[in-house]
């Protein structure tokens, strides 16, 4: 019976299908939207269901269920039109005419082949109706169908801007608005009298009597703008006076065309207002932004924030004033003693004495009538710093910050209330600015009284904020000696009350160490507890806090040759332990051959490459026969492996050459035993080696395609034609010696050949050997089965040699992972009720990632039980490295903070339960397989996994 079911099924696949096997098709996947319950499939369907409605109710349900899910084909649409037109003409409810204009546009959304066609119908259709809805929803309409046309058709957009203008004498402020936003969008572009006459028509509604046809105006002006019209500033004015204006969105709108007329004409004089001074349009312009910032609207006052940081161009008097809430005494105009002399010669008046104030001048001068500037800029920033919402105070600091980078004197101004920034309520805001400062330390050195406000801000419960500070602190230059010392003490005492901060404080006294040699070396002594006659006791090396101390005074003795005098000789040897143990936080002393101790140079990077290179030449030039080829390509990788260890600026190229190697002897030891040709007749360990040995080979193929980043277009393609023969050695084994189906490892093959040519013929580049051959012979084959894909390969794996090793890239990095917490170290064990959670802190630093979405937290138990977690995407941060390194960063640099839950049972004693992180790939690459529980094959192990020694309690049974 089972014979039976058997042919039966294996009749299902005995069709013969004709197709053209020199051009393969390409596979698209095509989704299809499930209709609403109860939808017709179809508009025409809907449309033909039209005429059975009765009433205006009815026919409006039935347009409004089937708008979600209209679909209508080319072919339909002169009859969908029609039919709609045609209830369109004798609908009578307003609503329903809106819905059917809706419809329309959506139709002509979907077909741009047809939109020209449906815009002149939608204008005649609306000639006519006298429903301010349906105006409205026209020119909507008219508005998005005439985006789809190119802008060449300029006699087309004309049609559309004539069409606008006859319906801005509408008395609905709907209508008229999308009139002006169609001219705005539609109008073709034009100069001289012609856009004086644009701009006129504009203008006229900028008093109009709705708030949002003036809004509208404004927009439409900021609108041509932006397509590359010239505004006329005269303009200006008028945009002055909206600012005033009852409505914010009228205020708002008016602002962003202050800052384009400011940035446009930055040199335009004009005259201030009740006086005959004339002062520069940009400046004035940012006086009026400044008043934005004290408006009642909190939209308004952070866009007025957001667009002060942007004005780049402005006098340094106008900007300094918008730190002080004061006016000064320079921004007045103020007259000369001559000056008042000679006006009371010239008076021919003398005071008598007999009147009250006959002396008096004679005109009296009111500060806001001669006030050079806007008053609103007196203060702008503070008045933002010191706002009620976090918008607005986030929108100053970062336009504070922007304003500083490309002014000195003014980073030095706004340092005491960046600095003051970092005590506010909100985290973001206190991160922005801590960022904001980190990002201006170029132009400021810090005073010891601002560096005592940024390092209380050390005590924050949030650990993002502290390393931010400690970022900041590391490109911070410090004034004194004292400020330094107060620096240091101040960050180990935080480490005592946050363990979990060592390697953040690590960087930043790297940092500081580097920036500061000259403070630190009168500090060597008290830091080291040198005394100058007495022999102290050798400090613990394992201390974080004396670990802190040499990693700072290490670091400035990079810069300063004085300080390495000063050093014990037991400090000297905890500098050689260092460099083996945290080489990345100690640089390369050279030391002198009295101290003893003696630190091997690192090997540059020509020599390293110049080694590469000449291993993978020897390599390529031997031919001799395949033992002696597999122990040279052993010796090859051993080397290579060790190279990656001795030269950091190379590791990833000689691990990427390193694992190809490894690769290519295991698929010749496959190959070489012949056994994969007919493995049916193996025995059964055999037949088990063989299969573990396909699948190791396929895992390398995946490290190779997964594991690193940097790789050029030879290189991509280099690893997938390895993987392509390692994919087509998996299915001759499954078809030869499995009975499992093959359908689908036959079919993942046919599609990465298929992606292999495209990859290929994009970049031009050629096929080795063995793809070439599975080209020319796929192409022949007149139905891709896998016993016929099969007989194909065998011949084929047999035939080439295997394909050179790719020359080396200096750009390729290997993605790695180091778990820091927990660090496995521990020798007691976590306790915790049987059947609950227990939470265990999880960070861990991940570099050169391809793709982060990968990361996966892999818990083992002892009973082989795994569990896989993604972490959430707020648990994946950015990693800062050091800042003194300007190079880009290749790849993903995301340091992982986490925390994994346990649970188990009880046990009769502590068990170590294993926590790693590995990367999730395409089941696919491996084949569809089953695989035992203690191995996954899609998890590939980015490290190796950190032992915790967990002991569950029995439940205490009390009363």
């Amino acid at each position: 019976m089972a014979a039976v079911l058997k042919k039966r099924a294996l009749a299902e696949y005995s069709q013969t299908v004709t197709q053209d096997a020199a051009h393969l098709p390409t596979k698209r996947l095509k989704l299809v939207k499930k209709p609403l319950p109860g939808a017709p499939s179809s508009l025409i369907t809907v449309v033909n269901a039209l005429d059975e409605c009765k009433t205006s109710d009815e026919f409006l349900l039935l347009l409004l269920s089937i708008s979600d899910s209209m679909q209508v084909g080319s072919a339909g649409v002169i009859e969908v039109l029609k039919k709609l037109v045609e209830h369109f003409k004798n609908e009578a409810e307003s609503a329903v005419r809106v819905k059917i204009l809706m419809l329309l546009t959506d139709i002509g959304l979907q077909n741009v082949s047809e939109c020209v066609i449906l815009a002149e119908e939608i204008i005649n259709l609306i000639k006519n109706d006298t429903s301010h809805k349906v105006l409205a929803q026209g020119m909507n309409a008219i508005l998005k169908l005439g985006m789809l046309v190119p802008e060449s058709a300029t006699s087309y957009h004309q049609k559309l801007v004539d069409v606008a203008k006859n319906y801005l004498k509408d008395s609905h402020h709907a209508v008229k608005c999308k009139c002006l936003e169609i001219i705005g969008t539609h109008v073709p572009l034009c100069s001289g009298n012609d856009s004086d006459k644009l701009f006129h028509l504009i203008s006229s509604y900028f008093n109009n009597q709705d708030a949002r046809l003036r809004s509208q105006a404004f927009s439409t002006v900021i609108l041509l703008y932006e397509r590359g019209f010239k505004v006329n500033p005269n303009i200006y004015v008028f945009v002055s006076d909206a600012l005033k204006d009852d409505y914010e969105i009228v205020r708002s709108v008016a602002l962003k065309l202050i800052w384009i007329l400011g940035n446009a004409y930055p040199d335009n004089e004009i005259l201030v207002p009740g006086s005959v001074h004339e002062i520069r349009l940009i400046d004035d312009a940012f006086g009026k932004i400044c008043n934005g910032v004290t408006d009642l609207s909190m939209q308004v006052r952070t866009l007025a924030c957001e667009l002060l940081g942007t004005m780049k161009q402005i006098s340094p008097k106008f900007l300094t004033q918008t730190l002080d809430k004061k006016l000064m005494s320079n921004m007045r105009r103020k007259r000369t003693a001559h000056e008042l002399a000679w006006e009371n010669v010239t008076s021919g008046e003398w005071a008598s004495g007999k009147k009250w104030a006959d002396d008096a001048p004679k005109e009296l001068l009111k500060a806001d009538s001669i006030s050079l500037m806007s008053s609103g800029a007196c203060g702008a920033f503070v008045h933002g710093l010191e706002d009620e919402f976090l918008e607005v105070r986030s929108a100053a600091v970062k336009s504070l910050c922007q304003l500083s980078i490309s002014n000195p004197h003014f980073a030095n101004m706004a340092l005491d209330f960046m600095v003051d920034m970092f005590n506010d309520e909100i985290e973001d805001v206190r991160l922005k600015a801590i960022d904001s400062l980190r990002e201006i330390s170029a132009h400021i050195i810090l005073r010891d009284d601002q560096l005592e406000t940024i390092l209380g801000a050390l005590e924050d419960f949030s650990q993002e904020v502290r390393e931010g500070l400690h970022r900041m602190l590391a490109t911070c230059k410090m004034s004194t000696m004292g400020g330094l010392k107060m620096c240091v003490e101040k960050l180990l005492d935080n480490l005592k009350r946050y363990p979990q901060d060592k390697r953040s404080t690590y960087r930043c006294l790297q940092s500081i160490g580097r920036k500061h040699p000259e403070l630190v070396v009168p500090l060597v002594p008290h830091f080291l507890s040198i005394h100058p006659f007495c022999d102290m006791a050798e400090p613990d090396v394992e201390n974080p806090h004396y670990i802190c101390h040499l990693i700072l005074i290490l670091n400035a003795a990079e810069n300063s040759g004085t300080i390495i005098s000063l050093l014990e000789p037991h400090t000297l040897r905890h500098y050689a332990y260092l460099r083996d143990t945290m080489p990345q936080f100690v640089p390369v002393l050279s030391l002198s051959e009295t101290t003893g101790t003696s630190i091997s140079r690192q090997m540059s990077v020509d020599e390293s490459l110049a080694y590469l290179n000449n291993v993978i030449s020897n390599l390529d030039v031997a031919e001799t026969m395949t033992s002696i080829h597999i122990s040279l390509l052993e010796m090859a990788k051993e080397q290579l492996n060790r190279l990656s260890e001795i030269d950091e600026s190379v590791s990833g190229t000689a691990q990427f050459t390193a694992l190809y190697i490894g690769a290519q002897l295991q698929i010749l030891q496959i190959l070489d035993r012949g056994f994969w040709v007919n493995p049916a007749t193996l025995a059964t360990q055999q037949q088990n080696t063989l299969k573990t040995n396909i699948q190791i080979l396929l895992e390398y193929c995946l490290k190779l395609q997964f594991f690193f980043v940097g790789l050029n277009a030879e290189e991509q393609c280099a690893v997938k034609q390895f993987r392509l023969r390692a994919l087509a050695l998996n299915l001759v084994y499954i078809v030869k010696g499995s009975n499992s189906s093959a359908l689908a490892p036959c079919h993942h093959f046919l599609t990465a050949v298929e992606e292999m040519q495209k990859d290929l013929s994009q970049n031009n580049i050629q096929p080795d050997g063995f793809t070439s051959l599975v080209f020319r012979d796929l192409s022949q084959i007149e139905e891709p089965k896998p016993g016929a894909v099969s007989r194909i390969l065998t011949p084929i794996l047999l035939s080439p040699k295997i394909a050179s090793i790719p020359r080396p890239n200096i750009n390729i990095r290997m993605s790695s992972a180091n778990i820091i917490d927990p660090s496995g170290q521990g020798d007691t064990s976590l306790k915790f009720t049987a059947g609950l959670i227990m939470s265990v802190p999880f960070e861990a630093e991940l570099t050169h990632l391809l793709d982060p979405s990968r990361i996966r937290l892999k818990i083992k138990y002892p009973d082989q039980r795994t569990q896989v977690v993604v972490p959430k995407p707020t648990h994946l941060k950015p990693l800062h490295y050091d800042t003194l390194n300007k190079e880009p960063p290749i790849g993903y640099n995301i340091r992982l903070l986490s925390s994994v839950l346990v649970s188990h049972q009880v046990w009769s004693e502590a068990c170590n339960v294993e926590m790693n992180i590995a990367l999730c790939v395409p089941e696919a690459d491996i084949g569809k397989r089953k695989s035992s529980m203690d191995s996954n094959p899609t998890m590939l192990d980015l490290c190796a996994p950190v032992r915790v020694s967990i002991a569950p309690k029995p439940i205490k049974k009390t009363l």
